[in-house]
């Protein structure tokens, strides 16, 4: 019946059978990664079949416009409804069940919910001949999400991936294209890997699926696309921070969606109307803050340092506090639901320890970027098998479960390569056994402050903190690019380097005329020997280095693999536009630099001169 071939792949490898259905569970679940129009797939049904009989032909059935269910059922058909597929359904998991195929259902749920409708399509999975039957539940819709005819997908015996529809069906174009440039491309990469490549791991053996503790991918949509039009646009063009807005801002609209969904299924779950309260600690630019706020949730933010964006939101909308929080008794939230901790730093650890300390009823999200320990120090790996940032998920787990919750981990769907959260939605004990918990996570606290030669926590200091070696870090972060340092000792040092490569004399062709000395070139450790360590040691106080000052001075120095030497002058007729070009659309607003406007250093300074004329030179020859 699938008689026109619309793609085939050449013979593969072995893989070809046995990794097909790992393939198509990314196909069908994770449509997304191959579809931009696509925010993602919600499963609305599985289940297994097994044939009534040989001949059969369920292919045809298949084909027709009737509930293919409901006319199974009506020929005999046994069929199994596997609900518990629902949220994380694996057709290569049920192929291994005993049934003889599946029919899915699937909504795909467009980015655009204003300009697309979902559409619902229908999916026949043949174990025994390795095909996969799609098409749309309902024909007749325009739509471009989905090809408007029906096709299969099929894993040959002899190692080939074929594409086919029927020869009467009406096509177009688009489709036929995308089916054979893109899918089948892509379903033949992921059976060579052999593993699906749109699941992550959090650095352990553990997979973790994006979203996966949402139960309704469809009512996220759309509550992401309300976000979006409410709050994005207005925030990227009042954006006054240094940061890029496109990210941070879409971003925190990503996860207040996420908590908005995550707390309406804790309502739905515990037949609650209260809106939870919540504290965002480390809040930076307030912006969740704002957003969770607007959409009807008591809450505040605290940071350290304010920051310009919290002028500009709505007036006695958004409660943003300055305050140094240190873990103690004095940092206990009793009447707050959640404990956010979204990139809080230094506060990550402690986030799940203040929510299991503040109430046995508050719960705690954390979405952690940088890895510190207790004391505010940075977190040490313990494991080399995984990444620091994969061992820190480890640790922060550890630290959860030590608290006596149940933890849950998820991947959000932001524009972040650090978007793991960890979840404590509930405890693991009752109420009565707070206090021996409490001693429990005090001891857990107390250990590791000792592996980090921290004094253990006496009688007389838990009134002051939990951890008495914790320190946040400053309010006003410091400069780390050399640019404090005292310009005396940026101009002597520049002088001792400079005429350090002088002495290495060199004349290049172009310049012989002028006799003009363009030095030598010496590594970076010959040159750190040569400044007096004073000199040193004020670069180091400043968090920088003499290569980060020598890379100040560009105009002068050429810093390459860890050598310097004098920069050659360039001709003004020499600047490349197409450099100018990328710094331009790198830049907002960016305006050419008047380089006449500032005197030529090697002018002022070379024993040579510039080896230039004026008219020549990007800078000023004036004294």
């Amino acid at each position: 019946m699938f008689d026109r071939i619309i793609a085939e792949s050449c013979s593969l490898s072995g893989k070809v059978v046995p990794c097909f259905w790992q393939a198509v569970d990314i196909y069908l679940f994770k449509t997304h990664v191959i579809n931009k129009k696509l925010f993602g797939v919600k499963t609305l049904s599985v289940s297994i079949y097994k044939y009534r009989n040989e001949t059969d032909d369920l292919v045809e059935r298949f084909c027709e416009e009737r509930d293919l269910e409901e006319h199974l059922s009506e020929r005999g058909y046994e069929l199994t409804r596997a609900v518990e597929e629902l949220n994380s359904p694996s057709v290569d998991r049920l192929a291994r069940c005993g049934g003889d195929g599946l029919i899915i259902v699937n909504r795909l749920l467009p980015k655009n919910v204003n300009s697309l409708d979902s559409l619902d399509v229908v999916c026949l999975v043949d174990f025994r001949s390795h095909t996969l039957y799609l098409k749309r539940q309902r024909s007749g819709l325009e739509n471009n999400l989905f090809p408007s005819f029906a096709f299969v997908v099929q894993a040959q015996s002899e190692g080939k991936l074929s594409i086919r529809c029927r020869s009467g069906d009406t096509t177009d174009d688009r489709s036929i294209v995308w089916l054979r440039d893109v899918l089948l491309c892509r379903m033949m990469k992921w059976i060579e890997a052999s593993s699906p490549r749109s699941e992550m791991t959090d650095g352990t053996n553990a997979t973790i699926h994006s979203l996966a503790m949402i139960d309704d991918m469809e009512e996220y949509n759309q509550v992401f696309h309300e976000l979006k039009q409410k709050y994005g646009l207005s925030m990227v063009s009042i954006w006054p921070e240094c940061t890029d807005p496109q990210k941070f801002v879409f971003e925190d609209i990503a996860i207040a969606t996420y908590l908005i969904v995550l707390w309406r299924q804790e309502r739905r779950s515990n037949a609650e109307c209260a809106m939870q309260s919540f504290v965002d600690l480390g809040c930076g630019n307030g912006l969740l803050v704002y957003i969770l706020a607007s959409e009807g949730h008591r809450g505040y933010g605290v940071d350290l340092r304010k920051r310009k964006l919290w002028d500009l939101y709505p007036g006695g909308t958004t409660d943003l506090r300055v305050q140094a929080l240190i873990p103690s008794d004095a940092s206990l939230f009793p009447d707050i639901d959640w404990i956010i901790g979204n990139h809080s730093d230094e506060l990550s650890p402690w986030i799940p320890v203040i929510a299991a300390r503040s109430a046995h009823s508050c719960r705690f999200f954390l979405l952690p970027c940088c890895a510190y320990e207790f004391d505010g120090s940075k977190y040490q790996r313990q494991n080399c098998a995984l990444s620091q940032y994969g061992d820190f998920l480890q640790y922060a787990k550890q630290v959860a479960e030590v608290c006596g919750f149940r933890v849950e981990t998820d991947r959000l769907r932001i524009p972040s390569t650090k978007r793991t959260c960890i979840i404590g939605s509930s405890r693991s004990y009752p109420p009565e056994e707070y206090a021996s918990y409490d001693r429990k996570i005090q001891m857990f606290i107390d250990e590791r402050s000792k592996q980090h030669s921290v004094p253990t926590l006496s009688s007389n200091s838990k009134a002051d903190g939990w951890s008495v070696n914790f320190k946040p870090r400053e309010s006003t972060e410091k400069v780390r690019n050399c640019t404090k340092v005292d310009r005396s000792i940026v101009e002597k040092i520049v002088a001792i380097v400079f005429q350090s490569l002088l002495a290495k004399k060199r004349v290049f062709p172009e310049h012989v005329q002028q006799n003009w000395n363009a030095g030598g070139t010496l590594s970076m450790g010959d040159l750190v020997e040569m400044i007096p360590q004073q000199y040193l040691t004020a670069l180091k106080a400043e968090c920088g280095g003499l290569q980060t000052l020598l890379k100040n001075n560009h105009q002068i120095f050429l810093v390459q693999n860890g050598t310097v030497q004098v920069r050659i002058p360039r001709k003004a007729s020499e600047t490349k536009e197409s450099t100018v070009a990328r710094r331009t659309k790198k830049v907002k607003n960016h305006k050419p630099v008047n380089l006449k406007q500032k005197t030529c250093w090697f002018f002022r300074n070379h024993p040579d001169g510039c080896p230039l004329e004026e008219f020549e030179c990007r800078f000023n020859h004036e004294k």
